[in-house]
């Protein structure tokens, strides 16, 4: 009887045991991590200064894709693309839009998509002597998983690009076109948290000790 017994709770240990790793395969399966958007490179001759052209309206860009599923595919929907061009700290007026056609992305791929687009007015505006572009991006993408997609994912972001003196963007590292709000920084002191804190003791002491 206490064999049986023995028996039967191994079963249904081993049918627990199994149904969890086949409930964690599964999860693991359909689970997807969002792609990465970046602008990799970014150029506006008319902010080049050893140029002096001005007139020139073009803006050169190359989009930077990464997906970071190790065995999901991706597919894009074309991918929409807004430029503008700061006039103050928080107001940027439309330059031009763009789109790159859809594709399909692998496993673990980075894809860099080159192209360009025509600003309208003047490009040279600045804020604060800065020059500082606006790239906001919007697509829809599908994960294939095995050989099924599943239903359309909405994407969008955003990012601010300060553009240097060589008409480049002035950091090389890649910006990501994340949740970035429209804002340029006032490069005023920053206090966080403790610090604020902190500074607010400090001056409720020194008040103190000045009565």
């Amino acid at each position: 009887m206490m064999a049986k017994h023995d028996s039967c709770c191994s079963c249904c240990s081993g049918f627990i045991i199994t149904m969890g790793l086949t409930a964690l395969f599964i999860w693991l399966s359909i689970r997807v991590d969002e792609p990465k958007c970046y602008i990799d490179y970014i150029y506006v001759p008319a902010l080049n200064k050893t140029l002096n052209s001005t007139s020139n309206s073009t803006i050169l860009f190359t989009l930077k894709l990464v997906n970071p599923n190790k065995d999901k595919g991706i597919q894009y929907d074309a991918v929409q693309l807004r430029f503008g061009l700061f006039l103050d700290l928080n107001t940027t007026r439309l330059l031009g839009n763009t789109t790159v056609d859809r594709f399909y992305q692998g496993h673990e791929k980075k894809a860099r998509k080159p192209g360009s687009v025509n600003g309208v007015g003047n490009l040279t505006e600045t804020v604060n002597g800065k020059s500082h572009i606006r790239v906001d991006f919007g697509t829809a993408v599908k994960y294939k998983i095995l050989l099924w997609y599943t239903k359309r994912d909405q994407l969008w972001g955003g990012a601010n690009v300060e553009i240097g003196d060589s008409g480049e963007k002035v950091y090389k590292k890649a910006v990501r076109l994340g949740n970035s709000p429209v804002l340029v920084e006032s490069g005023a002191l920053k206090l966080y948290g403790g610090y604020r804190a902190l500074l607010i003791f400090c001056v409720g002491f020194a008040a103190l000790g000045l009565t």
